[in-house]
């Protein structure tokens, strides 16, 4: 049977009360809330149980409720990202984590990243799973205002609209066990609010400035975060590696696919990512469009260019580029040259 967590709870300088939850032992791993969450509830859900038996083996894991949701005070919450950072400190403090790698999923990556470059000293390692580094990267103002009008006006339909983006390839039974979750989780008052703050959320500057290794993992088709925003964080942290996983699946622990996410997550905790994380640097993983788009990248072509080059437009040449540093693990232009060179592709004389 797997062991139950105990649910403890304590205070953020406002006196605010916070639940978290610790499970395992070894090297900290703290699970920072994403959009909705509940310390207990959430992991009621097969899948999510799974992910977190799997982590806690190999890790002290440690989650949390932020306020406004679950378990943590509801009354009086005032949403900012310094709120965010300030209740992971509360939380590793309470339960007496000096260091950890921590887990920021989807709008929780913008306090990991604040919270890594504050304080490098107690970050191992940084997991960002569908990341965003702007709210404006999300989605049109007009579709968060949609959201927004769908939940005030009907908290049950707009639960089960988010939770059929959230977890698209879920069972009709996931979608309805999600949308309840969500419910559960929050009000729809808070749930308003979250959007807002997603919305306001803008950590650019801050990236440059984490120094713990880092992994973006991000769905190429992901629902609810567009895979360009992920992107967007992973070239801007020094030491970063992007996966690109093929799906379209946003949620971290409810879904199908998600024993892979967590062997890739335990796989770069454990300083492994550079053979078991990274996709083969090989010709064969490459489409024939991909080979020939990442030849002209490799001779200095700009995307213009290389869309005059092969008749397709500058966004068709944009989605290949994405598609192979996904495939390849890279980052950018002089990292996919260094594959093209490694794969035969190019010649030295031709890159840049």
């Amino acid at each position: 049977m797997d062991p139950k967590p105990t649910v403890r709870f304590c205070h953020v300088h406002s006196g605010s009360r916070i639940a978290y939850a610790s499970l395992g032992s070894g090297r900290p791993l703290v699970s920072l809330p994403g959009w909705l969450c509940h310390v207990r509830e959430l992991w009621n859900h097969p899948a999510a149980a799974s992910a977190r038996a799997r982590l806690s083996r190999h890790h002290q894991l440690v989650w949390y409720d932020r306020l406004g949701c679950g378990l943590s005070d509801r009354r009086d919450v005032q949403l900012s990202l310094e709120s965010d950072v300030a209740q992971l400190a509360a939380v590793m403090d309470a339960a007496g984590v000096a260091r950890a790698s921590l887990i920021g999923y989807s709008s929780a990556a913008a306090a990991a990243v604040v919270f890594a470059a504050r304080h490098p000293e107690r970050v191992e390692r940084l997991v960002l799973y569908a990341p965003f580094a702007r709210g404006s990267a999300v989605t049109t103002p007009e579709r968060f205002e949609a959201l927004k009008h769908l939940v005030r006006t009907d908290w049950g339909l707009g639960s089960r609209g988010l939770a059929a983006m959230i977890v698209p390839t879920g069972s009709s039974r996931d979608i309805e066990w999600f949308a309840r979750y969500q419910r559960m989780a929050a009000s729809a008052a808070i749930a308003e609010a979250l959007l807002d703050h997603i919305r306001s959320l803008d950590v650019l500057s801050w990236l440059p400035e984490v120094q713990a290794p880092t992994m973006v993992i991000h769905h190429r088709d992901d629902h609810a975060v567009p895979l360009r925003a992920g992107q967007e964080v992973a070239a801007l942290i020094p030491e970063c590696t992007l996966k690109v996983l093929d799906g379209g699946e946003h949620d971290l622990y409810v879904r199908h696919s998600g024993s892979a996410v967590i062997d890739t997550i335990l796989a770069f905790l454990a300083g492994s990512d550079a053979g078991h994380c990274r996709e083969r640097t090989s010709s064969e993983s490459l489409s024939d469009r991909e080979r020939e788009v990442l030849g002209l990248i490799a001779e200095g072509l700009s995307n213009k260019s290389i869309s005059n080059a092969l008749g397709i437009s500058i966004g068709t040449v944009e989605r290949h580029a994405c598609n192979i540093y996904g495939k390849l693990g890279v980052r950018c232009r002089a990292e996919a040259v260094r594959s093209a060179l490694t794969m035969s592709l190019a010649t030295p004389h031709q890159s840049p």
